[in-house]
This record gives structure tokens, sequence and C-alpha cells, in this order.
């Protein structure tokens, strides 16, 4: 088995916690967070100008794709209609199986990050990402992650909130 490079390593810890490699927040990812939820709650908002967790939840997947494919040279289009950059069209109604369709697409950003991360080349962590940027791939790797995390937290509250709001509509 070869031995994983310690910075891919740490690298790791922060775009994909697991119980193997636990991050110090102990915090849940974003996919974790996303178990169970059903159409309602994703598609709830707290306000009309708010994003809602199927938003969220797409804009983490498009910027995991992105790093992803800069990573690895790629160029895999996710398809999302995009209300401005990196954020899908707002859609107050979804089917279930649309919702399902969205969580799989997270996953499989997810998988193909933690997989560019995993194969990528140590020694060029400190060398820019792409020709068009000046950041290191490092920063990239650590930034995503710190992304995911941020919105991880949004969607946490908003499910809580929307949790409660839809038990005290009627019917709900």
């Amino acid at each position: 088995m070869m031995k994983v490079d310690r910075r891919i390593q740490n690298a790791l810890v922060s775009v994909d916690p697991s119980s193997k490699r636990p991050a110090w927040h102990g915090a849940p990812t974003a996919i974790g967070l996303l178990r169970g939820v059903k159409v309602d709650v994703a598609v709830w908002r707290p306000h009309p100008d708010a994003s809602n967790v199927r938003e969220i939840a797409l804009h983490v997947a498009f910027w995991e794709n992105s790093v992803a494919n800069r990573l690895t040279d790629g160029s895999i289009r996710l398809g999302i209609p995009k209300r401005m950059t990196s954020w899908p069209v707002r859609e107050d109604q979804v089917d279930p199986d649309r919702w399902r369709e969205d969580v799989r697409l997270l996953k499989s950003c997810h998988a193909y990050l933690v997989g560019a991360v995993t194969e990528f080349d140590p020694s060029l962590l400190d060398s820019p990402l792409g020709t068009k940027s000046k950041r290191p791939a490092i920063e990239y790797i650590h930034g995503v992650g710190e992304h995911s995390l941020y919105h991880a937290a949004q969607i946490k509250m908003l499910k809580a909130f929307a949790r409660r709001a839809l038990a005290s509509t009627p019917g709900g």
C-alpha cells in the first residue's frame, strides 16, 4: 500500500472528514446533514430573499466540482441552471425525485473532489492551480473544505427552522 503524503492526508481531513479522519471541529458534513431531509424542508425558505437547503446543497456541489476540475484539469459541467455564478435558479417547488437527484449530484461532486485530492501530486501543492490563478493548489483544497463547512452550518440551521415552521402550519 502506498503511503499518502501528510499534506494530502490533512487536506482530506479538510474536505472529507470521517470517523477515520475526524476533523477537530467535529461538525457534520453537508452530505451528512442532508440524510433524511424531505423535499418540503429542502425547499422551505425563512424569507423570500433567502436561500433554501436545496440551493445551498447545489451551490456546494458547484464549488466542489469546480475545485475538482481545477485539480484534475477536468471539465465536468453540472448542467445546473444558474441565476448567478455558482447559485442555482430559485425553485420553491421540486418533486421528491428531483430532490433525490440533487442529493446524488452533491454526493457525486464530493466523491470527485475526494478522488482529485487523493490523487493530486503532493509536489504541486504549493504551485498555482491553473494559468489564471496565483493561488496554490493547497489553498483551493482547504478553501473548498472551509466553504462546504460554512454552508453545512447554514443547512443545519435551516433544517431546524424549516422543521419547526412546517410543524406549526396546519397539516404540517
